[in-house]
């Protein structure tokens, strides 16, 4: 009941924000946003970030709107990843964590922290266990005061189990309590009405929980995960080129 009524709280605070843009034309450049980095592309982008920036340039103090212009930073970085463009993929990273710093209004304040937290924890993967001593406990700090103000987000929620799953068990990684966490995740973003405000990351969700169930052992669980990820964005290349083909491989399937 809790875990319900707080994400209800969650979806009137953010249908009662003031937005430099139509909630609408916001869900939308999100959905592109996000679509272009599961499909990996990144001239679909392009649009995205120009509205955004012409939007902040207007009302560069909006908290909406560096959110989103944050996340579009992310799926640069992604896609350069992808493209193994490392130094790009740092620049837009750390941009994308910066630019979040000053969102701390009540709509917008925990997804900002979480989502810092999560960029600092892909950095580690991108720069090394060297970077781990600095990044880690910044990560860990930022994505626990994000659980303790918004418990039942579901992008809170992933991000926290990615992290659990990623880290060494050494340095405070619990991959069966970052299982438990995207499963909550996965479950939530279902669960969500179509005019829920959060909804990029669900398929990353379900993609990450069945990277946890193959590193558990559990090869049906990864299966089902990334075909329910691919139910959502069935052009997801990582998971359709990738994850799927080598749990093919391992299986010994043609």
């Amino acid at each position: 009941m809790k875990r319900i009524i707080a994400s209800c709280i969650s979806v009137v605070l953010f249908a009662s924000s003031t937005f430099a843009v139509d909630s609408a034309v916001f869900a939308e450049r999100e959905a592109k946003i996000e679509h272009a980095v599961l499909i990996c592309q990144a001239e679909q982008l392009t649009g995205q970030v120009v509205a955004i920036d012409n939007d902040l340039a207007a009302t560069p103090k909006d908290p909406a709107l560096l959110y989103l212009r944050a996340f579009a930073h992310y799926a640069e970085a992604c896609v350069a990843r992808s493209q193994k463009s490392i130094a790009v993929a740092v620049t837009h990273m750390e941009t994308a964590e910066k630019m979040l710093e000053p969102v701390n209004d009540s709509v917008w304040g925990a997804e900002a922290l979480a989502l810092r937290g999560y960029i600092l924890n892909q950095l580690i993967g991108v720069k090394g266990s060297a970077s781990s001593m600095k990044l880690g406990p910044k990560s860990s700090s930022l994505l626990g005061k994000a659980a303790s103000v918004a418990p039942s987000s579901p992008r809170v929620l992933f991000f926290r189990g990615v992290s659990l799953v990623t880290t060494p068990e050494m340095w405070g990684g619990d991959l069966a309590q970052g299982i438990k966490l995207l499963e909550q995740a996965s479950q939530v973003f279902a669960s969500q009405p179509a005019s829920a405000p959060l909804h990029w990351g669900r398929a990353e969700s379900l993609t990450w929980l069945g990277i946890a169930k193959q590193k558990s052992g559990d090869l049906a669980g990864a299966r089902a995960a990334w075909e329910q990820a691919l139910a959502v964005e069935p052009a997801y290349g990582w998971v359709k080129s990738i994850l799927l083909p080598s749990l093919d491989k391992a299986s010994g399937k043609n």
